[in-house]
């Protein structure tokens, strides 16, 4: 029988935490931090970067980190490799009784050998889909590489007591890899609506060289290729010849910075587009108050944070409908859907918008009490409830 009053000690193994601001690190985090609030005590084990070479805290959570190799094109993230020894001390040292595996990199196959090794129970989370990681890869190797991922993930979700998912997508689409049929729940990301919120920008304007007066458009998200942050930039020309007070504002930072900063220079609309850069916390919520419409192109998403938090901030959307995201979910009478890679159908949706302020504000509302349903203080208890059935399971 579960038991809701006993306080967990709990391992979350995600190598770049801390190292960059991914959905993922960001996921990790605010759960982390929650569950402390709650009175479980959490650790983090990571990987050693540039920016932390020392075991460290966030959010007053220490992070023990090991050992680690850089991942080219990756954004910061760093693989940690600690030793199976150095983790059976560590989780014996804090009193493990769950390992929760958030990214499947090579710091959770360590920490599923020393959990088994200490009979400390499992949980799994789905953070990753082969589209994340090889849209780089040459079109004729992608297959192979999305299968041998796959078979991967297969074998490290063998090893939990449970699996979790952000969306009801992915686990449709990941379901499959559950060899051992093992329980698995839907567990949205969430969003702290204390946070998230609509609020005054203060100097974000200034700051940033936004220029006043203009419909602005915002993209927060990593600039890699299964965000398809292209589609937006080319959409422009076809916004601004029919409004040309439109500004586009691109939040996040990313190996494609450079290629699509050269093809905004090549369409000549250098005047309509800020690439805000990797922007703190604060000022991420500012941008999303600062915008009129958020956008989110990507080919591939297993939730979609980002949305999530625009939507507590009162924006109406725009998303791709792309087969392998979850975010087109999201759309509901409160944005528009345009077809995947389209940008000409992406500038006619945003055109939909940007021309009725009054179509804006009821779709903005209609957001705003939408995100209500996705409180991530219910999440955490959702959560809890996994972690008290693992450590109950035989």
């Amino acid at each position: 029988m579960n038991n809701p009053t006993q306080k967990l000690s709990i391992a979350m193994i995600c190598d770049p935490i801390g190292s960059n601001k991914s959905g993922v690190v960001v996921s990790t985090l605010r759960f982390g931090k929650l569950l402390k609030e709650r009175g479980h005590h959490v650790i983090f084990i990571a990987a050693k970067s540039e920016e932390h070479r020392e075991h460290s805290h966030h959010n007053e959570i220490k992070a023990y980190r090991f050992r680690s190799l850089p991942v080219p094109k990756s954004g910061g993230w760093n693989l940690a490799f600690p030793t199976v020894k150095e983790l059976k001390k560590v989780f014996t040292d804090e009193k493990i009784n769950v390992v929760h595996i958030i990214l499947p990199m090579s710091g959770a196959i360590v920490a599923i050998r020393a959990a088994k090794a200490l009979k400390i129970k499992i949980v799994a989370h789905s953070h990753s889909q082969p589209e994340n990681l090889f849209m780089d890869a040459p079109k004729f190797i992608q297959p192979t590489m999305n299968n041998l991922w796959n078979k991967y993930l297969s074998w490290v979700y063998s090893k939990a007591e449970s699996v979790i998912f952000p969306s009801a997508l992915a686990q449709s689409l990941l379901i499959k890899l559950n060899k051992k049929n093992q329980p698995t729940d839907v567990i949205s990301n969430g969003i702290n609506l204390e946070h998230f919120k609509m609020m005054d920008t203060g100097d974000f304007h200034t700051r940033f060289s936004i220029p006043a007066g203009k419909v602005k458009l915002l993209f927060v998200g990593r600039l890699f290729p299964e965000k398809s942050v292209d589609t937006l930039i080319k959409a422009i020309p076809h916004i601004i010849k029919k409004h040309p007070n439109t500004h586009i504002m691109i939040a996040g930072a990313g190996h494609q910075r450079e290629k699509l900063e050269k093809l905004v220079e090549n369409l000549n609309i250098g005047k309509h587009v800020t690439f805000l850069g990797l922007v703190s916390d604060e000022d991420k919520i500012h941008a999303y108050n600062a915008s009129d419409i958020f956008v989110l192109p990507s080919l591939a998403e297993l939730e979609g944070m980002v949305v999530l938090e625009a939507m507590a901030c009162g924006k109406p959307i725009i998303i791709s409908d792309a087969e392998m995201s979850a975010s087109r979910y999201f759309v509901d009478g409160n944005g528009f859907l345009f077809k995947t890679k389209n940008h000409e159908h992406l500038a006619e949706q945003v055109l939909k918008l940007i021309t009725d302020a009054d179509l804006r504000k009821k779709m903005g509302e209609v957001s705003f009490e939408k995100a209500k349903n996705y409180d991530i203080h219910k999440s955490v208890e959702l959560l809890e409830e996994v972690y008290y059935k693992a450590i109950t399971t035989p």
